[in-house]
């Protein structure tokens, strides 16, 4: 079966129309397809679809008794078509959103050219600024030397105000000149002091007699013979109480003074004796330090010595360090 379509009829077809509904629409007899069935379109239904141009034509030439086509042909051309919708006019604002992403760029960078030009125009002149003032600071070049030439009988005005004055040159210099003096004096004071300390403790020292002792040889003649000389003869390299007394110089004058005769040098002095323990070690015996030095034992845990530089003879009441007990025979 097959029926004539006229164009105005088609633009008006339902897209759920059957096939009887077009033919009754061109006023031929109502025929049924194969399927009555009415499909449902892609855009669903009860809604009229406009034609394209394409289906205009097509439904142009059906008017022409040479051009036929069956419903069902007709309803699945109707479905397919698709209609190009006509796209929205642009407002007169679509320039303006174009044009506004250049516009920022340009505002940003004549920004950053005031921006320069504003913060480095002492640089781009040569010309130094003050941080405090942000004053312009002539350049080297710029400046003139300027001298100036001071009569030699002009004074310097007192300053006064309020009952106080500013301090001259005059009373700066001398109070400058009354405290270098007042040092040198001090330095010279304290120089005669030491000189006068030293001549008197040799002339104490050479002035006095220390007769030999006249009895034996016992730990405690040894002591009192050793004590004449503490705080008397300062410490030095010399072995008489006239000069001075090394560590080793005292022992060899105390030990000599009773016939035992000991060489210089506080090894040498240990080696002529014999080692014992610190239990066994009596008033007379020595103590031996293998750094150096050497002293006399008191027999109470203390000891008679010459110590350093600066110092006498002295009596300690205790033993430092972790000596070597030595008796002489």
């Amino acid at each position: 079966m097959t029926s004539t379509t006229p164009a105005r009829a088609v633009e008006r077809l339902h897209v759920d129309t059957p096939a009887t509904t077009l033919a009754q629409t061109s006023g031929a007899a109502p025929t049924t397809s194969a399927s009555t069935t009415p499909r449902p379109s892609r855009g669903g239904g009860g809604r009229h679809v406009a034609l394209s141009p394409r289906a205009a034509r097509r439904a142009a030439r059906l008017e022409d008794d040479r051009w036929t086509a069956s419903a069902e042909d007709e309803r699945r051309h109707v479905d397919l078509v698709p209609v190009k919708r006509p796209s929205a006019k642009r407002g007169k604002g679509s320039f303006a959103r174009r044009a506004k992403p250049f516009a920022t760029l340009g505002v940003m960078t004549l920004a950053t050219g005031l921006f320069v030009s504003v913060s480095m125009p002492a640089a781009a002149a040569g010309v130094d600024v003050d941080a405090a003032t942000g004053g312009a600071i002539p350049s080297a070049a710029t400046m003139q030397s300027v001298s100036y030439s001071v009569p030699s009988t002009a004074t310097a005005a007192p300053f006064t105000r309020d009952g106080y004055g500013a301090t001259s040159q005059e009373e700066l210099d001398a109070s400058a000149a009354a405290a270098a003096a007042a040092a040198a004096q001090a330095a010279a004071a304290a120089a005669e002091s030491a000189s006068a300390s030293a001549s008197s403790s040799a002339s104490a020292s050479s002035g006095r007699t220390f007769p030999a002792p006249n009895v034996a040889r016992s730990g405690e003649a040894i002591l009192n013979y050793a004590a004449q000389f503490v705080g008397v003869v300062p410490y030095g390299n010399g072995n008489d109480p006239s000069d001075s007394f090394a560590c080793d110089g005292y022992v060899q004058y105390v030990f000599a003074a009773f016939g035992v005769s000991l060489p210089r040098g506080a090894g040498a002095q240990a080696a002529s004796g014999v080692q014992i323990s610190a239990s066994e070690a009596v008033a007379g015996d020595l103590l031996y330090w293998p750094e150096g030095h050497i002293a006399i034992y008191d027999g109470n845990g203390g000891m008679y010595d010459s110590p350093d530089w600066g110092r006498y003879v002295q009596h300690r009441l205790t033993i430092w360090g972790d000596p070597v007990y030595i008796r002489i025979p």
